[in-house]
């Protein structure tokens, strides 16, 4: 009890490590010291660390406690703030898609119309789009006057067009009906045009290396069912031409003519071909007329395998230039096939007629002639 409050109880042992120590340190240098420790001293010695001494790790400051705790809360603060930059995005995307569909208005996914929505030219270009795949433009004025009619027609609408990706092909594209799009009813010529072309294409070396490279030529015919049938998804207009032949082999000539003119049968089948050397093939000579007489014997022999009665060849030549008329001249392969070259040299003035524009087809009406259709008359301040 008379150890005072604060003074530390010295643990047992103590007094004698102690001695062991100051005796030691009074021996000399280098000596080796023969006392051993007591057997509570090695029991002191050899006994292994608490295991509180062995956990003891380096305290943490509130500080930097407070540091760590920070940093575990800022990880869900990064992920909300990505999150919210990532919705803020999709937001703004949405947000001009809106826009964007309320400027095109009425254009419609697939189309590149861009005409008044829902107006007739905007429902060809759909059409077309729809039924082909692909993209057309429209070209001239909307007609509203049908074939056979010279009267205007309420809700009737026709205009040209061709593929972008093949502006050569022009063909003909027709709404018929009230002006409500579900009305209409649609109608093109794409296909059919599509086959004129390749087999035009097909002829012109034959046309360029007989007529010359300044030639141009069109091609209209018409086919049999059997041979319509067949042209489906093919250009191969020989062949269908070739079957109509077949239909047609036990007929005699007037009934193939007439067949033509009525053709309830479905056996009416023509093909024509027309020539026109641009630079303008003179007609004044009997050379002049027998180099023209000579290249269409010559051209029959690449023409469609079909009646001669059936196939016809007309020569374009361009008159006055101040002038939008010209003249042609119109064989058949039979002609061609049963008359000999002065016969038919003799007899070229007689086989000319005047050609325009648009010929007298009937009482009613005006057929666009293939000269006209083509362009080849257009005049000097046209081209």
């Amino acid at each position: 009890m008379g150890q005072s409050i604060g003074e530390s109880e010295a643990e047992p042992g103590a007094e004698s490590d102690a001695q062991l120590s100051t005796e030691s340190s009074a021996e000399p240098a280098g000596a080796q010291s023969s006392i051993e420790p007591d057997a509570g001293s090695r029991t002191r010695l050899n006994a292994e660390p608490s295991s509180a001494e062995l956990n003891v790790e380096p305290s943490l400051s509130s500080a930097q406690v407070r540091k760590v705790s920070e940093g575990e809360s800022e990880k869900p603060k990064h992920r909300c703030k990505r999150l919210l930059i990532v919705c803020g995005i999709l937001v703004v995307v949405a947000v001009v898609a809106l826009i964007s569909l309320a400027i095109i208005g009425g254009k419609h996914f697939g189309s590149s119309s861009n005409y008044r929505p829902n107006s007739p030219e905007d429902i060809m270009v759909r059409y077309l789009h729809d039924k082909y795949g692909k993209d057309f433009v429209l070209t001239g004025k909307i007609r509203r006057t049908p074939f056979g009619s010279s009267a205007l027609w309420e809700h009737y609408y026709e205009s040209d067009a061709y593929p972008v990706d093949d502006p050569r092909l022009r063909f003909k594209v027709k709404l018929d009906g009230d002006n409500k799009e579900h009305k209409f009813e649609k109608s093109d010529t794409y296909i059919e045009e599509g086959q004129i072309l390749a087999e035009e294409d097909r002829l012109r070396p034959y046309v360029e290396r007989i007529f010359g490279k300044n030639t141009e030529i069109g091609v209209k015919y018409k086919l049999c069912d059997r041979g319509e049938d067949s042209m489906k998804g093919s250009h191969d207009l020989p062949k269908a031409m070739n079957i109509c032949k077949q239909e047609t082999a036990d007929m005699t000539k007037e009934e193939i003519i007439d067949s033509d003119i009525d053709n309830e049968n479905g056996l009416s089948h023509q093909y024509t071909v027309y020539i026109y050397a641009r630079d303008r093939q003179s007609i004044k000579t009997t050379d002049d007329k027998t180099k023209i007489i000579k290249g269409l014997k010559e051209l029959v022999k690449y023409l469609p395998d079909i009646n001669p009665d059936l196939l016809s060849l007309y020569y374009f030549i361009r008159g006055d230039k101040s002038s939008d008329e010209g003249s042609e001249l119109a064989l058949s392969a039979k002609d061609l096939s049963d008359q000999g070259i002065r016969s038919l040299v003799h007899d070229f003035n007689s086989k000319l007629a005047t050609v325009g524009p648009a010929a007298r087809s009937g009482i009613t009406y005006w057929e666009i002639t293939m000269p006209g259709k083509k362009g080849w008359l257009k005049l000097d301040d046209d081209e």
